[in-house]
């Protein structure tokens, strides 16, 4: 594993280092607002956040204080074709320039060193195929770089090296923020579990081969979470955002019911 911009998490008081991992999964991601939503409403503390492609986005507005509510109405206020820009040559079917200049305004334009929190975004180098964690300079860029879904997004371009969904190699990338000092660590995954299922369209297929390979690299690291999130999002499209409403709301769902165990978790690790 690769970390070129490593800074060291720093935490106030003696209660533990929560970490949170958002994971890929593309539009079935919006979820992740929902979770974020019910934790600041409960006042579970966050003290690290990591994310990998669309987790990416949602960690690095958080960070960026974005509340979920905030979020929840930014994504209402969206038009697919807001984002869409075709590539030619073609290394992608979306050149992606527009959807970063739009993350870029999500997270108010701001570096790493800028954030409210200890912040990481997963990438895949293309030439060497190894995980790559950024946690300072732009998060415009390093988001870019994270939900550059291959065959979707023309790979992304960081100083002479190309980068690829963060997915790949980090699905829900709960080690990254266990090595930025998180004792506890809480994961939310929205994607593809091994549930049969039938794509529509060419990328629809595409993202259906992408999530299998995910699926099976995954299940190795997840293992490593305090707690796994699961919102149930299966039968939402995961291309287009009609269902984005819905998919807030199943995350909303999926996280009162880990309430629970979540604060019983930090009662157990409190003074510890």
């Amino acid at each position: 594993m690769i970390r070129p911009n490593d800074q060291p998490a720093k935490f106030n008081g003696n209660k533990p280092a929560v970490g949170l991992a958002l994971g890929a999964g593309a539009m079935r991601g919006l979820a992740h607002i929902g979770v974020l939503q019910v934790l600041e409403r409960e006042r579970i503390p966050i003290d690290v956040v990591s994310g990998a492609s669309i987790g990416a986005v949602i960690a690095c507005a958080h960070a960026a204080r974005r509340t979920g509510l905030e979020l929840e109405r930014i994504v209402a206020e969206l038009q697919e074709l807001s984002y869409f820009d075709l590539a030619l040559p073609r290394k992608g079917v979306l050149a992606g320039n527009r959807v970063r200049k739009l993350c870029g305004q999500v997270v108010r334009n701001l570096a790493f060193e800028e954030a409210s929190k200890p912040c990481a975004v997963v990438a895949c180098a293309l030439d060497t195929g190894e995980e790559v964690v950024f946690k300072n300079g732009s998060m415009e860029d390093a988001i870019r770089a994270s939900i550059s879904i291959p065959g979707v997004f023309v790979p992304h371009e960081i100083n002479g090296r190309l980068y690829v969904d963060g997915g790949l190699v980090n699905r829900v990338p709960v080690t990254t923020a266990r090595e930025m000092g998180a004792k506890l660590v809480i994961g939310v995954d929205v994607g593809y579990r091994g549930e049969p299922v039938q794509p529509k369209g060419v990328i629809g297929v595409m993202m259906q081969a992408f999530d299998i390979m995910e699926w099976h690299l995954a299940r190795m690291k997840f293992s490593t979470a305090d707690l796994m999130i699961i919102p149930d999002v299966r039968e939402l499209n995961p291309v287009h955002m009609n269902h984005a409403a819905k998919a807030i709301a199943r995350g909303r769902e999926a996280a009162r019911e880990a309430l629970p165990r979540i604060r019983e978790m930090l009662g157990e690790n409190v003074g510890n």
